[in-house]
């Protein structure tokens, strides 16, 4: 019977109500929490549909705590890492949109042809804004940045005294064109006269505040490199969404000079160059004008023997271009599709599990279902009231979802370098977000089961006759592999960039990382042309090599592995091919102290000038040189300069563990060193560095002592990698937990649909092994199936990913068979404590119904 009964009908079915319910569920009625069908229906009968469908929903999940809590734990989890993932996408999109000028702000980057391919940096000229501003009319405006990391603050007290801090980021020198392209307010002072005149300077409230303990800050005198600037203006904070983080903002004329006297000829990665386009100009006319200041300055055809070129870059991308760096951390666009298509895969996960628990368990509930139809219940009313459950439990995980979110978000901000933020009273897209979700997900994950648990037949299901052979239980085991499928990609990816990131970590990079320490010298002392800053540095270094356990000390502009590196073009002594070349700059005692190998000619002199080099591998093959010993005594020409080779390193990496070594040469130059390096011995490392920095504080009394050791310096190279195992493993975590779950739910789906057959085997004398084992060959023959179709996409997408290293595993059989082990054991695990019971189950409990 299908259709509803009507009034008098049910009334007279009461009559009967006592004794259905007593033989369905004995004496302690489980229907409605131990509420009686008669006053049930008397709730139908009083109550509106809607609120009816949501009460019984409720008493239904209360009812099956086990199964409610399961699914909603799911559910929870599943939303919570999409939850995550569309806050980190989400803020990765928006960068740098709230500029009322968006479209038509572009930034200017330096190309390079060399003999790999073009060439990338983010660096140009510093005199590439005033030529745009004075040659191309398309430009509205142009302004020069000069960002500075790592600086030292100082803050004059009233009583003359000063504070000094070490700021990792937030310095720049610009020009006030910043602000007529940028949307970045002045709270105080006159817009349109700051940054004018030399040695001024803007702040933000919050350093305003950090610093001065007060926004008052006009006229007050802040140190930059013990240089004094004079504050003229307070800035709002940047917004979390800028790749143009900047806290204190310095007059570009208080380094106008020094900056453009280097001319076209140098680049560093902190110049970088902004423009505004005309309202009514094409990008073609800016594109034209740049290269006919390439021309004018480089030289055109032959003469300009590099290819130097200029890139357009719009605004919109400098948050996911690869090519070139900026002055933030990136999100590159591949990210950026793998976060979502990861949140999406996590949806699916959890609704697939909340379709096979719920199935799985309506088999508890097919006389309840039997009962409502014989008692005129239509089959849109039974989905209606299922959909009504899914509906409550969704709601339930969103909720829970959204604690567990910011109880997360300062982990993933302080690990991953974020700024997420989860505000439901400002953020309308968060609201968005979860209706979509949470209809999306009730509808996904609760219609199949309403459809098959209302399907069911009343006469079938009141005589006990729950089969599902057939489409049902082929699409439970179609879900099943599906969400097998999502949880072996993740764990072959996770394990794949795993074994990558630990290859990088124990590859040999060609020099000695143990018991060096690396101490900065200061950028005002290194950079400074007078003499006693220059003779400083040695007597620094003669002074350290007294201290008992420094071994050996070297000066240097950098470690051999560094973040920033200087690059430049050389040519072969009569000839005009140039070579494009990495330089580093260090002493006589750079190669003995890093233990690079000699392999032919010698080493470095000690020498203050410049006057002869040493090369690497690399560079001796793109000169040429299969013997390396030929190339030893040649001149090459570096800056106009000709200099002799004094000998061959073996390759060691100078910048990240996972590039090739390129083309490089070692100098002197005692007017670039920036950094000393200590050897270290004795194993008295605590008073060795409290000696040092006695010493080092009485060369440079007014900075603030720091060190590093080299192999923390190396492994901070690894920190990209390290963090995107990391997120992966979490997100995989969720997924492989979810899919557990999952398997649970078949396991009990099983278990109630086979129990009969389960006690027949045992009173025929089957073992308790051979009935797990009767369980267990099915997720094990479902797993396979899951692993062949995961394997081919997985090895696929992984491939592609490694080709990003240049260094990097072989995609053997090993590790998709660890995948493969793993997923089983993990499965038979979590779906052990329900086969066991059922192999472990009184036979006659299950068959005394027979």
């Amino acid at each position: 019977m299908t259709s509803v009964l009507s009034a008098e009908g049910q009334k007279k079915s009461l009559t009967y109500i006592g004794f259905i319910e007593k033989w369905a569920f004995g004496t302690k009625s489980t229907f409605f929490s131990g509420l009686s069908l008669a006053s049930s229906l008397e709730i139908e009968s009083s109550q509106p549909m809607f609120r009816n469908h949501l009460v019984t929903a409720l008493r239904t999940l209360l009812r099956e705590r086990a199964n409610s809590l399961t699914n909603i734990a799911g559910l929870t989890l599943g939303i919570t890492g999409s939850l995550l993932l569309f806050l980190i996408v989400r803020q990765g999109l928006q960068f740098d949109q709230h500029h009322s000028q968006k479209d038509r702000i572009y930034r200017v980057v330096s190309g390079e042809n060399g003999p790999n391919g073009q060439t990338f940096v983010q660096a140009v000229p510093a005199v590439l804004a005033a030529e745009l501003r004075a040659e191309i009319p398309e430009i509205q405006e142009a302004v020069a940045t000069v960002y500075k990391r790592n600086s030292l603050l100082g803050v004059v007290r009233p009583d003359g005294t000063v504070d000094r801090f070490k700021e990792k980021n937030g310095v720049v020198f610009t020009e006030n064109s910043f602000f007529r392209i940028f949307d970045r307010k002045i709270l105080a002072g006159d817009a349109a006269k700051v940054l004018i005149e030399p040695q001024k300077a803007l702040i933000s409230v919050r350093w305003a505040e950090k610093y001065f303990g007060t926004r008052e800050v006009i006229g007050r005198e802040i140190l930059y490199n013990n240089e004094s600037y004079q504050i003229e203006g307070v800035l709002e904070d940047f917004p979390t969404t800028t790749d143009l983080p900047f806290d204190l903002m310095l007059s570009f004329e208080s380094i106008r000079e020094q900056k453009e006297s280097v001319g076209w000829g140098g680049l560093s990665d902190e110049d970088n160059c902004y423009f505004l386009l005309n309202q009514n100009s094409g990008i073609g006319s800016v594109e034209a004008g740049l290269e006919a200041l390439v021309q004018k300055n480089y030289g055109k055809g032959k003469e300009n023997t590099n290819g130097n070129h200029f890139i357009i870059q719009p605004l919109a991308e400098l948050h996911s271009d690869m090519r070139v760096g900026n002055y933030n951390s990136k999100m590159p666009a591949a990210a950026k599709i793998a976060f979502t298509g990861i949140g999406l895969f996590l949806l699916l996960t959890c609704c697939i599990n909340f379709i096979n628990l719920t199935t799985a368990s309506a088999v508890k509930r097919t006389k309840e279902i039997g009962i409502r139809k014989v008692l005129g219940s239509t089959r849109a009313q039974l989905i209606t009231q299922i959909l009504s459950e899914s509906l409550l439990a969704t709601f339930a995980a969103c909720l829970l979802s959204l604690l567990a979110a910011q109880l997360l978000i300062p982990i993933f901000n302080g690990y991953l370098e974020l700024s997420l933020s989860l505000s439901l009273t400002t953020d309308w897209g968060i609201w968005v977000y979860f209706l979509v979700i949470w209809l999306g997900v009730t509808l996904l994950s609760g219609l199949y089961p309403a459809w098959v648990i209302s399907g069911m037949r009343q006469g079938h299901v009141i005589h006990g006759n729950t089969s599902t052979k057939g489409s049902g239980y082929t699409i439970r085991r179609t879900l099943i592999v599906s969400q097998f499928f999502i949880s072996q990609f993740f764990i072959i990816s996770t394990l794949v960039i795993y074994a990558q990131f630990r290859y990088m970590q124990k590859k040999d990079m060609g020099f000695v990382q143990d018991a060096i320490v690396n101490i900065p010298i200061p950028a005002s002392a290194a950079q400074s042309d007078a003499p006693q800053d220059k003779s400083k540095k040695r007597t620094l270094k003669s002074e350290l090599m007294r201290i008992p356990g420094v071994e050996s000390a070297s000066l240097s502009s950098t470690p051999p592995a560094a973040n920033s590196v200087l690059s430049t073009s050389i040519s072969l002594s009569g000839s005009d091919e140039p070579i494009a070349t990495q330089i580093k700059e260090a002493d006589g005692d750079y190669i003995a102290l890093f233990g690079l190998e000699i392999l032919a000619g010698t080493g470095l002199a000690d020498l203050d000038t410049l006057n002869s080099i040493v090369v690497n591998e690399s560079l001796a093959k793109s000169a040429g040189f299969q013997d390396y010993s030929d190339f030893v005594g040649q001149e090459i020409d570096l800056w106009g300069n000709l200099l002799h080779v004094n000998g061959v390193v073996k390759d060691f990496n100078s910048t990240s563990p996972g590039d090739n070594p390129a083309p490089l040469l070692l100098m002197n130059n005692l007017d670039g060193y920036k950094t000393i390096s200590l050897k270290l011995t004795g194993g008295q490392v605590e008073q060795q560095l409290s000696q040092i920095e006695d010493i080092w504080e009485g060369a440079y009394p007014e900075h603030l002592f720091e060190y590093s050791f080299a192999r923390d310096d190396v492994n901070n190279l690894f920190r990209g990698e390290r963090k995107t195992t990391s997120v992966l493993a979490f997100f995989a975590g969720i997924a492989i937990f979810i899919g557990c779950l999952g398997s649970f739910g078949l396991a009990t789906f099983m278990a109630n649909n086979r129990q009969k057959e389960v006690g027949v085997r045992k009173v025929l004398g089957a073992s308790a092994s051979s009935i797990v084992w009767l369980f267990s060959k099915e997720f094990i023959r479902l797993i396979l199936i899951a692993f062949a179709l995961s394997m081919s996409i997985a090895w696929f997408t992984m491939d592609k990913v490694l080709q990003e290293f240049a260094y990097r595993i072989a995609l053997g059989p090993s590790l998709f068979l660890a995948a493969l082990a793993l997923s089983i054991l993990i499965v038979l695990l979590s779906v052990s404590y329900r086969s066991v019971q059922a192999a472990l189950a009184n036979p006659v409990d299950t068959l005394h119904a027979e």
